[in-house]
């Protein structure tokens, strides 16, 4: 069997035609390309926080780290079945330059230097770390802000979790701020927190609404106030417009076919009516 000059050279663009791609899988790695792209531009609400945290770095006492995905269990997995003392938690809730305006610093370093301090007190409670710059669903789910200063004492279910807030000063907090706390146990003579918003047993968290309503706020945070006038804009139109064509008047009816006139109604006979 011969091959000429001809079929020799078209042998490289017949195996490049069959390596393209088909127009579909075109389609498809165009439309990865775009979605990717749209969705660098969406905030993540469940960011894992950098190894660069002061409180991921801090010596002594272990700080947790908590996020949207195992802050109950991180928390729970401290208390033993059979316990009846319960134990406690110190969840220090802070944030960046757009949930506390950059003034944090302070409190995270006192915090840090407190983990250190209570590295070898049996009694001291365990430490944990919200951000609410990098976990904000979390942060509405439990309704906090920062800088506050979460007490939680933790019983095994289904008894009840103690929870009480403090909020913290940016300027004036210090080590001392926490160490005075633990031995005088002012925080004890709050009252606990009942309310829909209770992490463990508020109405939100029992019918599993909390996470849901996290993400509503957090949503309504970022969209832009114009885009809800933008909405309210056609929103108003939509009304007012089928408003409108509801209050205009009915058309007559049409004419006959053929243009024939309409029958005359034919009136009463001259007279009363009555022959004589």
């Amino acid at each position: 069997m011969r091959f000429s000059t001809a079929t020799l050279l078209a042998l490289p663009l017949l195996a490049a035609a069959t390596q393209e791609a088909s127009p579909l899988d075109q389609a498809k790695a165009q439309a990865e390309y775009w979605l990717g792209k749209i969705a660098s531009y969406i905030p993540n609400p469940n960011k894992p926080h950098s190894p660069q945290e002061p409180a991921a770095k801090a010596g002594g006492r272990t700080l947790k780290i908590l996020t949207l995905n195992d802050w109950e269990q991180t928390i729970r997995s401290s208390v033993k079945s059979a316990s009846t003392k319960p134990e406690e938690w110190w969840i220090l809730v802070t944030g960046g330059n757009k949930t506390c305006f950059g003034q944090c610093g302070q409190i995270e370093k006192a915090f840090n230097e407190t983990a250190l301090l209570w590295s070898h007190n049996p009694t001291a409670p365990h430490l944990g770390y919200l951000n609410c710059e990098a976990q904000p669903v979390l942060c509405n789910a439990w309704s906090t802000g920062a800088p506050t200063l979460q007490i939680f004492e933790v019983l095994p279910p289904p008894a009840k979790v103690d929870v009480r807030s403090r909020s913290l000063n940016t300027t004036t907090t210090t080590v001392k701020t926490f160490t005075d706390l633990h031995a005088s146990k002012a925080w004890k003579e709050q009252t606990p927190y009942e309310g829909l918003f209770h992490p463990f047993d508020g109405f939100f968290a029992k019918n599993g609404l909390a996470v849901p309503l996290g993400y509503f706020f957090w949503a309504f945070a970022i969209i832009p106030s114009w885009m809800f006038m933008i909405g309210i804009s056609f929103l108003s139109r939509t009304i007012m417009s089928n408003r409108a064509m509801g209050t205009q008047p009915a058309r007559p009816a049409a004419a006959p076919a053929g243009g024939a006139a309409p029958a005359r109604v034919r009136g009463a006979p001259p007279g009363d009516g009555v022959s004589y």
